[in-house]
């Protein structure tokens, strides 16, 4: 059978080879990367296209016989339903299917659309299947079996596939209508410095980035603050990649999002089944320069102050609604689990032993960009539960649409210079 057909891309395929892959399928063996192609040209063709029918009616379907073994799909870098939008060039930045027999929802280029395609029961669990055996937390043996870190069944997991998306899976009781699946596409190329700051009213603009950098440079630990697909990660890689050459970094994530410098470690907490606070602990002895911590929500933010007033700073994002408050989380995060009182803890972060600068990355003047950035001056005999005392460096002006500088910075490793 040959000719030509449209597929969903609007590009003519030759469809000389479909008996030719049917044949190959089921007369000889193929590697993943053969199985792949053969899944993709399927899928573009539109042979892959109903997502409700069950899966091995599906695969029957498309001339694929009975599809494949687990054990050969965990070799597969292929995801159904969600495949299509992952090719080269794709806006896609995140996916959902919000249950059994709802749509695919993806949002691109910020806009999020409903693309009317039903993902059935199945397919779903299949591609939550997918997804797990592609980073590592269950095995063809038995992909069922969701265990947390300390080995607990569990009905929720969260962690990166392929390295290149990051994903959270439910299934009830957790949600007792069904299954869901949320998936994040991570950049094939991270965003540098030189790309937040080159439109006019950019990201961040050069000299703002520059003193950030000069600040690492000089062991200032970083806050960057923001709220949900803010750009804290974005911008954290930039920041990354910037001084990578210069640094041996420890990276400690939930699970590994981050471009990995040269000279350096990457560390996925969910993996490691220790907390995030003894990883960064641990970090301490593999005489990093920087410590990268994907994201600070617990005891972790203790231990990330006491290794900088030993010498090891580090960049670490946060969810807050401004750079002051972001502090304000860091400061009371540092003292949940009463390991240190809040004296102490505030006695650290303005004695001058851990220099902190935070930003907040956000909306300001109708675009994503930072919009503050201060340092935390030193000073004694502020007590916790005081408005930590700060210094204004930047902050967004609503009049010239622009991150504009306010003032000089005051601690000691910048004064006079910067």
């Amino acid at each position: 059978m040959s000719g030509f057909f449209v597929a969903k891309n609007g590009q003519e395929i030759e469809t000389q080879s479909l008996d030719t892959h049917q044949r190959t399928v089921s007369d000889a063996p193929l590697s993943p990367n053969e199985r792949l192609a053969e899944l993709r040209f399927c899928q573009e063709t539109g042979r892959l296209s109903d997502w409700q029918r069950p899966v091995a009616e599906t695969m029957r379907h498309a001339g694929l016989g009975d599809g494949y073994t687990v054990a050969e799909w965990a070799e597969i870098a292929w995801y159904g339903p969600l495949d299509f939008w992952l090719h080269p060039g794709s806006r896609v930045s995140d996916m959902f299917i919000d249950g059994p027999d709802r749509t695919l929802v993806v949002v691109e280029d910020g806009n999020r659309t409903d693309t009317g395609i039903r993902i059935g029961d199945e397919w779903l669990r299949w591609t939550q299947r997918q997804l797990l055996l592609r980073a590592g937390f269950v095995t063809p043996d038995h992909p069922d079996d969701w265990r947390s870190d300390d080995g607990r069944v569990v009905h929720a997991l969260y962690g990166t596939a392929d390295r290149r998306l990051r994903f959270a899976v439910t299934r009830p009781p957790y949600t007792p209508d069904g299954a869901t699946v949320a998936v994040r596409a991570l950049p094939a190329r991270w965003r540098t410095i030189d790309d937040l700051a080159q439109q006019e009213a950019g990201v961040l603009p050069r000299e703002a980035a520059e003193l950030l950098l000069e600040a690492i440079r000089r062991g200032v630990t970083l806050l960057i603050a923001g709220g949900a697909g803010s750009g804290k990660t974005t911008l954290t890689a930039a920041l990354l990649q910037a001084i990578a050459a210069e640094k041996r970094v420890i990276l400690i994530e939930d699970a590994r999002e981050l471009p990995l410098p040269p000279d350096g470690v990457a560390v996925e907490v969910l993996r490691s089944r220790s907390s995030f606070a003894g990883c960064v602990r641990l970090a301490l002895r593999q005489r990093p320069d920087l410590i990268v911590l994907g994201e600070v929500r617990g005891s972790e933010a203790l231990a990330m102050l006491e290794a900088a007033a030993t010498g090891h700073p580090g960049i670490c994002t946060i969810h807050a609604p401004d750079a002051l408050t972001a502090l304000r989380n860091l400061e009371r995060f540092a003292t949940l689990e009463g390991l240190a009182s809040p004296g102490i803890v505030r006695g650290l972060m303005t004695s001058g032993a851990v220099p902190l600068i935070a930003l907040h990355i956000g909306h300001y003047g109708g675009r994503r960009r930072v919009g503050q950035v201060i340092e935390v001056i030193v000073t004694s005999g502020s007590q916790a539960g005081d408005i930590l005392p700060h210094n204004i460096l930047f902050a967004f002006n609503p009049a010239t649409n622009r991150l504009e500088r306010k003032y000089p910075v005051q601690s000691a490793w910048g004064k006079g210079r910067l």
